[in-house]
């Protein structure tokens, strides 16, 4: 495995962890082409996850 093999990975399972890849078989495909509209619901997730964390408790 090289290092670009290894960054895919880590990629992958900081998505997972985030909550942006809820499906563990994507783990197995990240370097397989997937649609825009996959790519932008994962940014889209991200930003209103960060959006939820700089907002006040009360």
């Amino acid at each position: 495995m090289n290092s670009l093999d290894s960054r895919i990975k880590m990629i992958g399972q900081m998505a997972r962890n985030a909550g942006l890849i809820e499906d563990p078989q994507w783990l197995e495909r990240l370097e397989e082409p997937v649609p825009l509209w996959v790519v932008l619901d994962m940014l889209l997730r991200w930003i209103d996850q960060s959006d939820s964390q700089n907002e006040p408790f009360d």
